[in-house]
């Protein structure tokens, strides 16, 4: 199946709102964080997750709209699906397809069957991207919107090269290295304790995609910017999706230290309020 099989849609536009989602909190020097701890995290804020997860839910519609029309196997997976949001839309457009919700976080599965968006056709599989318990050529889709950032490219890539079929595709968003500068920048100009993740560049994706396999792949950055009345509002959406774990860091964030990060950040609003900028990498790739 070529690219041009895809139902192509534009990618989404720049945008701004008033809140925001996920913060990747992770030691500088250790790009890929605990996955227990992460889980851990991500399990507390399942209930609390889709009020919040405003940018993973808008550029998670707009990869649904680039699903392609057939596959080459008849399943799928929903890779990091969270709550599973977008279920019915992925069943709707492929009714004949088997999903598979999978997630690191039983409590996110949890709540996604609470939601109503599991069943006999989309079930769900706790487990680690990196380590399927799935066959080889299993799969004729991996599906997987902001949660692929918490694993090694390479690794990840290889283990979806692995479980895909011939003919197989790959729909991802995934926030690269340059993703909320404005609060790293603000944290650096207190202290040099971990506070944001360094995210996976897009030449760590380029390169581990075509030692995957994927050669032809289809990479692109799109730079959105949200907007915040304030930190503490920032604050209190990284706890309610779950993201506010910090792997490497110690201890709890002086009041004075927290102050000075504030003061720093406000000088940085717009008329607008606190900006937040996402550097976000779509990926559209087939395994030959």
């Amino acid at each position: 199946m070529c690219l041009s099989c895809l139902r192509r849609r534009p990618l989404p536009r720049l945008f701004m709102t008033s809140i925001a989602s996920i913060n990747w909190l992770a030691d500088m020097s250790n790009p890929t964080p605990d996955k227990g701890a992460v889980s851990d995290h991500f399990s507390r804020a399942a209930r609390s997750y889709d009020e919040h997860a405003i940018l993973q839910l808008a550029v998670g519609r707009s990869l649904v709209q680039r699903l392609p029309n057939t596959l080459p196997v008849p399943a799928a997976l929903d890779l990091g699906c969270a709550t599973a949001p977008f279920a019915r839309a992925q069943q709707q457009a492929l009714p004949e397809v088997h999903w598979q919700a999978v997630d690191l976080s039983r409590a996110m599965l949890a709540e996604a069957s609470a939601r109503g968006r599991l069943s006999a056709h989309y079930q769900p599989l706790c487990a680690d991207a990196e380590q399927l318990p799935l066959a080889e050529a299993s799969q004729g889709l991996v599906f997987s919107c902001f949660a692929l950032q918490w694993c090694d490219p390479q690794a990840v890539l290889d283990e979806i090269a692995r479980v895909l079929a011939p003919g197989g595709r790959l729909l991802l968003a995934v926030p690269l290295r340059g993703s909320l500068r404005e609060l790293q920048q603000s944290w650096q100009a207190v202290n040099h304790r971990p506070h944001v993740n360094a995210l996976p560049s897009l030449r760590d994706w380029q390169d581990a995609a075509l030692k995957a396999g994927f050669a032809d792949a289809q990479l692109q950055q799109q730079v959105m910017v949200e907007y915040y009345p304030s930190v503490k509002a920032i604050a209190r959406r990284l706890k309610a999706t779950g993201a506010d774990h910090v792997s490497g860091a110690s201890g709890l964030t002086g009041k004075n230290a927290w102050q000075a990060m504030v003061a720093e950040y406000e000088s940085q609003r717009t008329d607008q309020g606190l900006p937040l900028t996402w550097n976000v990498l779509f990926v559209e790739a087939e395994k030959y």
